[in-house]
This record gives structure tokens, sequence and C-alpha cells, in this order.
């Protein structure tokens, strides 16, 4: 299949799905922060259900306008010959029919409460987060487990169809995303034996030049064209220098609701909660330089969202290039039963292994933070803490179970 031929078939895919109302179709989606590794896997899998289970469409959660928030995404779908992706891709913004019901969940285990209906039945998850124990009888495959990339869970079903030819254009999708989730593979990094098992099965389905195999005994990081693609992504996720704050706080966001028992003298027996986490690749100090007034920004956001947490997990290599991670975190001033579970839960955790920043070490403007030895004053509305977190492995993945047992905790 060539690039124009893949584009055209995502196209006629589109359009089919619609003119049917989404009658008789299964829905593939990633999770709403809507990575590369969501996308690959959403598009990897839909083609491969098209193909052995009836028709099937990925949905790309990135709305139109948010297209330019993520380099690395625009360049793998470049290689592929995807270069206006809102108008071949199904994504956020397109009108989701009103009889479909069947989804199909890869890169996250839990439907979206806005896709959840009486009707929607979930009929395959394929993931690497935690599992939250869902769709155990309605979803076939149902196959969670803790690798490095999603797409290389989708890239080892392919496999378990030998007679069916995986096209080169998802087989290069599928390995850019593995390349970027473990960082080109890295030893001692995310990569597992299944991350890099699907890396050599991919290699020579793919675009990669001059590459018809992986010889035997070569380690696949040790390919020149892996390496130059690796390197081509990771540049790409981490230019960043042109978006603005609420930009970098859209990029690579998920929200999740936990339920958090009331106290004693309550009137509701529990209170939902909000939360919102942004990864962002800068560290604290290059974050609040991206706009003009980065705090009046965050505080829209929560405003925006309807947050009670926000968390800000950032990720940046030092100048000696070691992996390093800050974290802050804003909450409504005056919410003491989430300020009195937060900054304990956080502060305590050996899986995190925090150490308090000063406010002055990282924001420019004086007046927008006032500190003290407890809470930072954040903006008019908010207080605030940072972190450096000496766990270096803990990313979101990690981070989001623990803010749940926080904050559903006793």
């Amino acid at each position: 299949m060539s690039t124009s031929t893949y584009s055209s078939y995502l196209k006629s895919q589109k359009a089919d799905f619609l003119a049917d109302n989404g009658e008789g179709w299964t829905v593939v989606m990633g999770n709403e922060a809507g990575d590369l590794d969501s996308l690959t896997s959403a598009l990897g899998y839909a083609w491969l259900r098209s193909h052995t289970s009836g028709k099937t469409i990925a949905y790309t959660t990135t709305p139109r306008e948010d297209f330019f928030l993520r380099g690395e995404n625009l360049h793998a779908l470049g290689l592929v010959g995807i270069n206006q992706p809102y108008e071949e891709l199904y994504c956020s913004g397109d009108p989701m029919p009103s009889q479909v019901s069947k989804f199909a969940l890869v890169d996250h285990n839990v439907l979206l409460p806005k896709y959840a209906s009486p009707t929607a039945r979930v009929v395959a998850v394929i993931d690497h987060h935690a599992d939250e124990g869902q769709y155990e009888d309605t979803a076939d495959p149902r196959i969670i487990e803790m690798v490095g990339s999603c797409s290389s869970l989708v890239a080892r079903l392919y496999q378990s169809f030998p007679d069916l030819d995986i096209p080169p254009e998802v087989a290069t999708l599928l390995l850019c995303a593995i390349l970027v989730d473990t960082k080109g593979l890295k030893e001692g990094g995310k990569a597992v034996e299944v991350d890099r098992e699907a890396a050599t099965f991919l290699i020579p389905h793919s675009f990669l030049l001059g590459v018809a195999g992986v010889p035997d005994g070569q380690p696949v990081t040790q390919l020149p064209s892996v390496q130059s693609l690796s390197a081509t992504l990771i540049e790409e996720k981490l230019a960043v220098s042109h978006l603005s704050t609420r930009d970098l706080l859209r990029r690579d966001y998920k929200e999740y609701s936990f339920t958090a028992p009331a106290s004693d003298d309550a009137t509701q027996s529990s209170n939902v909660i909000q939360a919102g986490l942004a990864t962002v690749p800068l560290r604290l100090s290059a974050f609040f330089t991206s706009s003009n007034n980065p705090t009046k920004e965050i505080e829209d956001w929560l405003a925006e969202r309807d947050l009670s947490i926000l968390g800000v997990l950032t990720t940046f290599r030092n100048k000696n290039d070691k992996g390093r991670r800050e974290q802050l975190w804003v909450i409504k001033a005056g919410d003491e039963a989430v300020a009195e579970k937060l900054w304990p839960g956080l502060e305590s955790s050996e899986e995190l292994g925090l150490e308090r920043l000063a406010f002055s070490t990282f924001v420019g403007n004086a007046d927008a933070v006032e500190g003290s030895e407890d809470d930072e004053e954040f903006g008019e509305s908010c207080i605030a803490r940072a972190y450096k977190q000496g766990v270096k492995s803990a990313s979101r993945k990690q981070i989001a179970p623990i803010l749940r047992r926080i904050m559903e905790g006793p």
C-alpha cells in the first residue's frame, strides 16, 4: 500500500463511517492526552480489527486545532503521507454518530465518561497502564501489560495473524511510537523485551531506508536508521519553545475523577474531586518563562477545567544530560480537605521521593507568588507547592495511581 493509498483508505473509512451513522462500527480510541503512542495504537489496531473482525475506525482524541502541539505526531504522520491529519483522520471535533455503541480502548482501560451511555460496550482493551479492572466480561482481547509502549502490544497482535501483511505505513507508525516511548529502546530505560521484539518485527515491514531486517545478534538500537529516527522524533517532541503556558498545559494532559470519603461532619457520604495532570518537557524555571503571566494562565486553566487539583509534572535533562523531574501542585485556596490529604500524601510517598522547592528558585515574577513555610499563595485564588522529584522513574503513569490512593484513602 503506497502512502497515498493509505491516506485515501483513511479518508474513505471516515466517509463510510459517517455515512453509516456509526451503525455496526467499532471505534478504537486512545487516551485523552493524544500522544504518539495513543495515536498509532488506535490506527494500528483499527486496521487490524477492520481486516479480522468487521468495520472499525480509529478515533484520534486530538482536536484539529491542537495537532500543532505535538511535533512528533506530525512528523510520524508525515512519514506515511498523512499531511493534513484533521482531514484524513477521524478526530475530536468530528461528530460522534448516535449509533456508535462499540468501543475498543488502546493506551487506557476505562472509557471516558463523555462517551459512556447505556448502550456503550467496550469490546477490546489493549493498554500498559494500571489495570482498573473493568470490561472483563466484554473485552476480547483484553490485554494489559506493563510494557514501554502500548504500540508494542498492538504489533504483537499482528504477529498472531501471519497470513495478514502489516502495511508499511502502520508498521512505521507503530515503530515511531515505540522509539519515542522508550527513548530509542534505551538500555536501562522503559523498554522491556516485548518492546524490543516488536521493533524487530516492525523494522523490515516499515519505511526505514536500507533496512531489510535486523541482523542476527545486532541490537535494534545499533541500527543507524533506528538511531536517526529516534533522535529526530525525540527532538520534535522536545521542541516546545513556541508554546504558551496554556499550550504546554493542554499538550500532554489527562483528567481524573476521584471519590473521596466525606469528613465526619459532612452532609454527603462522598465528595468527587477533579484532578488534572499535565506532563511538560521543561524544568519549572523554563515553564514559568513560557508566557508573560504564567501564574494567571495556570489559574485560568484550573477554572476552565473546573479542577480541584492541578499537577504539572516536568521532565527534562540537566547540563550533564541526566534525566530529572520536578512537580508543581496547585489547588484552590481554602480547600482545606484537599490540602490536608494532598500535601502529606505526596510528601510521605517513598515512590516519589519529593523534596520541597522554594518558588524563588524558578518563578521570575516575585509578585505572583508569596511564600511561607507551608503553602505558597499562587495568584489570586490558589495555593501551591513545588518539589524536586527524587525517584526519576516515576512518570504520570505511576503518579496517577498514587494520587488516587491519596485522595480516596481514609
